[in-house]
């Protein structure tokens, strides 16, 4: 079979589906073509529902980055832990920090424990953590008297005691100014 010049162009028309043979016989272009009619979708079924996500709780550690305290003076990490789930939390909720040398904990709030050599506090929270509701600790510090400015890094923690957080441990800054 022979096409022609002009019969590649009607084979190429009629591919692309203009409805017409694109040259100098015709008069019919892209523009001038009928619009194509759409057809109704019919929906037989609907489609299927999905399943909500299973209720669990979602733990996420907020803690400051930035604690500035002065050479023997005092100053306060702040720690939140989240649920962002959509299921309370069952288990008990544990908050705590870590210090770097010559920082300790004082006067730690109710629930809280002090771990050894005071640079370590855990403070720990019933179960039962709402979704959308955080506990926050606030966990005073001290600095020892003569210690140059620094930036030292602290550490704090939070979760379960069978999972951490979202974010745990997250490493925090100390700026000790003169």
């Amino acid at each position: 079979m022979a096409i022609g010049r002009r019969g590649w162009r009607a084979v190429l028309a009629l591919a692309v589906g203009v409805g017409g043979v694109i040259g100098p016989a015709t008069a019919v272009t892209t523009a001038a073509a009928a619009p194509a009619v759409k057809k109704p979708v019919v929906v037989k079924k609907p489609p299927a529902a999905r399943k909500p996500p299973a209720a669990r709780p979602w733990l996420v550690l907020d803690a400051a980055p930035l604690v500035v305290i002065r050479s023997g003076g005092r100053s306060v990490v702040h720690e939140e832990l989240w649920n962002l789930g959509n299921a309370p939390e069952r288990a008990q909720l544990i908050l705590g920090v870590s210090l770097p040398p010559g920082v300790s904990v004082t006067n730690l709030p109710a629930g809280c424990i002090p771990q050894p050599h005071g640079h370590v506090a855990d403070c720990l929270f019933p179960a039962g953590l709402k979704p959308g509701h955080a506990d926050r600790v606030d966990i005073p510090i001290v600095s020892a008297r003569g210690m140059r400015p620094a930036v030292l890094a602290g550490q704090a923690h939070g979760g379960t005691a069978t999972s951490a957080a979202t974010d745990s441990p997250t490493r925090f800054l100390l700026a000790v100014l003169r």
